[in-house]
């Protein structure tokens, strides 16, 4: 490919050297260079290398003459219109014709003229200086208009970013699109309308490409307090100077730097975009003024994007506390509805057994309700807590189908398990079991009767996946992405057909990711079922502890017997205190009621227990201060009496609380006769061992 210099030349073609000698020596008075050439096939081969403001040509030459020479060099496209002048010692006005028509500008006879000559060369020199000049302002002209279209590209690719994240990755596209750079980092704090967050509430997005670019480390180093105006650099600027030198480290070396803000209205940077490494140079003050351009379109979209996500949260959260309202109010209305049939109706054993079913279940549909409230609170905190052993996947898997068995049987939907490996891992089962649970609960209620859900375990040398599948509604393609988004439902309006709040899946999710699996769904459209696929690391076995034992189905239940034992329960809620007491003495226990501490420690005075259960928020003096009274007793007037707490405070901090006061467990409200009955039977049990 012929180069193309800005700095003109001439090319003398002849081939006797001592006339070459004299042309160039005459020439390089014009300050040019001149290129000497002994041959036609000589010249030719110089103009495939570079081009050319004046070629002079001789005419008689060997091998190749000059018109066979000037033929060869205009059917060559880069060269069709190089000016060619002829200069020979034949004066035939033959030979002048000819040279005219293979697109000669001039015919000159030697001995040549020096000054004519100069003064000729020069016109064609000027000429070609010119030429350059229009090229260098076309291109750049041409350039500009390129870098402008992509500008417009961008702002329109940008403004259509559906998120931060997905603004930011056009963002870091569009730049390297417009000014040609290897390297690029895009960083942004997030916002709220107009104002930026607390540094610790602040959420941080970034783009790095590469990966392990400096610029990352330059940005925290060098822009972290700076003010919100470009910087541009050379490398050696960059190199040379104490304060923004670029940071060492694994990534590749900065070659120049280019910085530009993202602010806000107020003029506040929020985010910075920054280039290295650009191909053909140092950045110039047109590349600086496209990158300011670029990223004030980009904070002027992430200020908008902010504002519909803000706008949507709003809905969500709008339209989650109607849901809640309802999913309250309806068991509700189940529940006092049939405790005033059951009061005012006529005995009838068919209808009390039935409104006792439908309170309840509507009762554990609250309960159920309350639990995953109480979990996403304590996900938003960063307090839910994990209890790690070793646990048998199979286990898992029976004890969840046991459990979702009674609802499947209830619709109709065939509930089974295709095949599960033998395999183990770590992990909490009850919060193992409730994201199985969440998940065949999702499943049978999207699933009609007749239906099936599968469950399977697969494991390979490192990670066993479960995958639940069903043969219900389906997951349209458009909601896919927000499936497991805290309160997002596919059909959130009033003439919804499911029930529940929208947080069982994030639920899951979060307890999934806690124990170091990942979560997936995939469904090929509505009508056409689901698949949710939950994988986990596999535990190794060195040091961890024995596997748990596989939990009971919720339906089981189990017989406890408290004969002889005396139980002292305080509680200041009447129906409370009344339904508790009746539950154990249903169990045999021999129960003492009280109503607040002061009466508890009045019968502590008068006779001796064997467990205490005692409510914590009670008026004038609470359950932490009643088990520190008696904790503070000798052993032999109840010291050491088996406590339990019986509160509805069911966060971390009241539990650890109520363990440090001196209870010796922490139970959550609502609990279960039968299972109270067995928390007695173990405390009991653990102050006899």
């Amino acid at each position: 490919m012929t180069a193309v210099a800005d700095d003109p030349a001439i090319l003398v073609v002849d081939h006797r050297p001592d006339q070459r000698l004299s042309l160039a020596a005459l020439l390089s008075e014009l300050d040019v260079e001149v290129v000497e050439a002994g041959s036609g096939r000589d010249a030719l081969r110089w103009l495939l290398r570079r081009e050319f403001a004046v070629i002079l040509l001789d005419v008689d030459m060997p091998g190749m003459d000059g018109f066979e020479t000037a033929a060869l060099i205009r059917q060559r496209k880069s060269c069709a219109h190089t000016p060619i002048v002829f200069v020979t010692a034949y004066a035939d006005d033959a030979y002048a014709a000819r040279s005219y028509s293979l697109g000669a500008v001039d015919y000159i006879l030697a001995p040549v003229d020096p000054q004519a000559l100069k003064s000729k060369v020069s016109v064609f020199l000027d000429l070609y200086r010119k030429s350059a000049e229009l090229r260098r302002h076309a291109a750049s002209r041409e350039r500009h208009a390129e870098q402008l279209r992509r500008l417009a590209d961008a702002a329109l690719a940008i403004h259509g970013a559906g998120s931060l994240d997905e603004l930011l990755k056009r963002l870091a596209d569009a730049a390297t699109a417009i000014i040609p750079a290897q390297q690029v980092a895009v960083a942004l704090d997030a916002l709220t309308l107009g104002a930026p967050l607390e540094p610790a509430r602040r959420a941080r997005y970034a783009v790095a490409r590469p990966e392990h670019t400096p610029l990352v480390l330059l940005a925290g180093r060098a822009l972290a307090d700076a003010p919100a105006r470009p910087v541009r650099m050379t490398r050696a600027e960059l190199e040379g100077h104490p304060d923004w030198a670029a940071p060492s480290g694994d990534g590749p070396p900065l070659r120049g730097w280019l910085a530009a803000p993202l602010s806000d209205r107020q003029g506040r940077p929020i985010g910075w975009i920054q280039l290295s490494d650009k191909q053909g140079g140092d950045f110039t003050d047109e590349d600086e003024t496209l990158l300011v351009q670029l990223a004030q379109m980009a904070a002027i979209a992430a200020e908008n994007t902010l504002f519909d996500e803000a706008q949507e949260a709003n809905r969500i959260k709008d339209q989650f506390l109607g849901t809640l309202s309802h999913e309250l109010r309806t068991p509700l209305q189940s529940i006092l509805s049939w405790a005033r049939l059951l009061r005012e109706m006529p005995p009838d054993e068919a209808h009390l057994r039935r409104g006792l079913e439908v309170i309840e279940r509507n009762a554990r549909l609250q309960t159920r309700l309350i639990e995953d409230l109480l979990d996403v609170s304590r996900i938003l905190s960063g307090k839910l807590l994990l209890e790690q052993r070793l646990l048998r996947v199979a286990d898992l898997v029976q004890a969840a189908l046991d459990d979702a068995q009674p609802a499947a049987r209830d619709k109709g939907v065939r509930v089974a398990i295709e095949h599960v490996d033998e395999a183990q891992i770590a992990g909490d089962a009850n919060r193992l079991r409730q994201v199985l649970g969440n998940l065949l609960s999702n499943a049978l209620k999207f699933t009609p009767a007749g239906g099936s859900v599968t469950l399977r375990a697969d494991a390979d040398a490192s990670h066993v996946e479960l995958c639940i599948r069903d043969t219900g509604k389906g997951i349209a393609r458009a909601f896919q992405p927000h499936l497991f988004e805290r309160f997002r439902q596919a059909d959130g309006g009033t003439t919804r057909g499911k029930g529940g709040l929208g947080i069982g899946l994030a639920i899951a999710r979060h307890l999934v990711e806690l124990h170091g699996g990942t979560i997936r769904a995939h469904s090929d459209g509505e009508g056409l079922g689901a698949s949710f696929f939950v994988r986990f690391p596999l535990a190794h076995e060195v040091g961890a502890r024995a596997p748990a034992p596989a939990p009971p189905p919720c339906a089981e239940r189990e017989s406890v017997r408290l004969d002889g034992l005396r139980v002292l329960l305080v509680e200041d809620d009447d129906d409370t205190r009344e339904c508790l007491a009746l539950g154990l003495r249903q169990h045999g226990a021999e129960v003492t009621a009280a109503a607040s501490a002061l009466e508890a420690e009045a019968a502590l005075a008068r006779d001796r227990f064997d467990a205490l259960l005692s409510d914590l928020a009670m008026p004038g003096e609470d359950g932490f201060s009643l088990v520190r009274r008696v904790r503070a007793r000798p052993p032999d007037q109840g010291g050491h009496l088996p406590a339990a707490a019986l509160s509805a405070h069911v966060r971390a901090e009241e539990r650890a609380r109520a363990l440090l006061a001196g209870f010796d467990l922490h139970v959550a409200k609502p609990i279960e006769p039968d299972e109270l009955a067995g928390l007695v039977r173990d405390l009991v049990a653990r102050r006899d061992s």
